[in-house]
């Protein structure tokens, strides 16, 4: 197959030609399925990724990642793009990646939303989820955006005011500052963005609801609100066909033990609770969220921090329905939020993250100068030309004289300028690789049988865990009881005099169970759920006879062992 680069976004065709190219030649290592029919008759594609010829993929734990609940964040496509394409290829010849497929499945859903990002990518329009109107089915009054001087991109507008509450920055005049109470005598200006307005008086300009308010993120069952709490939450939860086929998408895959979903901008991992404050959560699986966010921070740089404390500043009327909140609160399934893409950390800006209390106009003036500094330095073009327009003089049909100008938001702020993609999906792909080895992985240790009568054994089990995450995968798994016990069942031609042919054995603890703050003396955290357990029968058998043992879990895997009587 050809060798597909990553130095740009791909529309649907082309992420299309690559899943239907890898298909069919590692028809061995992937599978790719439509989980959705758009409305725009557009496939939301699911890709299972496992060596098929060590094990069906449900019977494997399994790593989850998608891209794209946001048409613009173009970038999170790229990446759950870039990482199936580096699993399937790279399998055989790097040793991790060949392990991690033979013992474990890896599911993909590169673009949730086909359409938006379609729409992203094919023309100047911004969008939240997906090009289909909401809450309103006709354009409400007031200023729409729109690519008016047809240089390929939405910027700002500036109309000079005498009331104006805009005026040029003294370090760079191509950036806007907030009046300061005892200025007159100036030029001063208003500021919106590039649009046009839907039933103008002549006089008034008022932004206008905008027309694709759906998001995506905000449809799932945990947490939902009405429009009027939750704007873009849609009319019911999982009302979006998208997001259903997603929920159920994971409802069908119970061997899930752990997900990233990816998002932009901003250069963090963030992680649930997004519902209440890290304190009140299960402490033992914050505890796991900041270790692997640790490996997070290792490969691509980005902090890692609990969604509520680090990002709300509004802890009352914060944002809900929430695709990593309903993983963890409804699944017990780990889910990170990946916000790819910094562009206010490389410009030097401070205070990005923990969001805690708003910056004050001369903050802000300070970051927008270090923001289009870097951006001057590092991004000399763009397909829509240079990446910052200086206010340049447009005769609007409907506003007179203004003044267009201001950054390519899409590809600089928003998703990284092309000629750094490679770079930002790579190391993102690096740690997803590193995250997935972090499943349960059962072993048996040994399996044996003694001789204690005549036609009677005694035959022992020793089953281990050796993976990092527990069997359960996290408490509030077994908070919620959706955690499903492992089976161990002895297969085989005899009869069995003492012990069950199909029992439970409960659950193995993973080595996160070990707290490096705590001594190893102290073992309460084992007590119902040790490494290792033990089970043992007695039979009646033909000596010769093989028997096996076989132990399974949903998020655990399948492991076997066999002796001969």
């Amino acid at each position: 197959m050809k060798k597909y680069a990553f130095d740009h976004y791909y529309v649907y065709e082309e992420l299309t030609n690559l899943l239907d190219e890898l298909s069919a030649e590692y028809p061995n290592l992937i599978k790719v399925s439509s989980i959705c029919t758009t409305l725009e008759n557009r496939q939301v594609w699911a890709c299972e990724i496992t060596n098929y010829a060590t094990g069906d993929v449900l019977s494997k734990p399994a790593y989850y990642v998608d891209g794209n609940h946001h048409a613009g964040e173009v970038t999170g496509s790229m990446a759950a793009i870039h990482l199936i394409y580096t699993l399937v290829t790279k399998y055989g010849t790097d040793s991790a990646i060949t392990g991690l497929l033979d013992n474990n499945a890896v599911y993909v859903i590169p673009r949730i939303s086909p359409d938006g990002a379609e729409t992203y990518l094919t023309s100047y329009e911004k969008l939240r989820s997906v090009n289909r109107p909401y809450p309103f089915e006709k354009p409400a009054p007031g200023l729409h955006a729109k690519d008016m001087d047809d240089d390929g991109v939405i910027r700002m507008m500036r109309i000079e005011s005498a009331d104006g509450v805009w005026k040029e920055s003294k370090k760079d005049p191509r950036i806007m500052v907030k009046r300061a109470p005892s200025d007159f005598g100036g030029k001063y200006y208003n500021i919106y963005p590039e649009g046009y307005i839907v039933d103008f008086d002549g006089v008034h300009i008022q932004p206008a609801e905008g027309k694709w308010n759906l998001d995506f993120n905000r449809n799932y069952p945990l947490g939902w609100f009405p429009e009027n709490r939750q704007p873009g939450a849609g009319k019911y939860p999982l009302s979006n066909p998208e997001n259903k086929a997603v929920a159920d998408f994971v409802l069908a895959h119970p061997n899930i033990c752990s997900a990233v979903t990816y998002h932009t901008s901003g250069g963090c991992y963030i992680y649930p609770p997004g519902t209440m404050p890290e304190k009140n959560a299960d402490q033992r699986d914050m505890r796991m969220f900041k270790e692997i966010g640790e490996m997070a921070t290792e490969e691509t740089g980005y902090g890692c921090f609990n969604i509520f404390d680090a990002f709300l500043t509004d802890t009352v009327n914060y944002s809900s329905g929430a695709f990593d909140d309903w993983m963890y609160s409804t699944q017990g399934i780990p889910t990170y939020t990946a916000e790819l893409w910094d562009l206010q950390i490389r410009a030097g800006v401070q205070g990005v993250y923990p969001r805690t209390t708003p910056k004050t106009d001369r903050q802000n003036e300070e970051d927008m100068h270090l923001i289009y500094k870097w951006i001057d330095e590092n991004v000399p073009v763009l397909s829509s030309g240079k990446p910052i327009k200086d206010w340049t003089e447009f005769d609007h049909p409907q506003l007179g004289k203004v003044e267009i100008g201001g950054m390519d938001f899409k590809y600089t702020w928003q998703n990284c300028p092309p000629g750094y993609l490679e770079a930002e999906v790579e190391k993102n792909t690096n740690f997803c690789l590193r995250m997935a080895q972090t499943c349960p992985k059962l072993t048996v240790d040994s399996f044996t049988a003694e001789k204690v009568g005549d036609g009677v054994y005694k035959v022992v089990a020793k089953v281990s865990n050796i993976g990092y995450l527990p069997t359960f995968v996290t408490n509030e798994a077994k908070r919620l009881k959706v955690d499903k016990a492992l089976s161990v069942e002895l297969c085989g031609d005899a009869q069995i005099v003492m012990g069950e042919k199909v029992g439970s054995l409960g659950h193995l603890e993973g080595f996160s169970g070990v707290n490096s703050s705590y001594a190893w003396d102290n073992i309460a955290t084992y007590k119902h759920d040790p490494f290792t357990k033990v089970v043992e029968w007695v039979v009646a058998a033909e000596e010769g006879t093989e028997l096996s043992v076989v132990v399974k879990g949903p998020k655990a895997g399948v492991a076997k062992a066999n002796i001969i009587l």
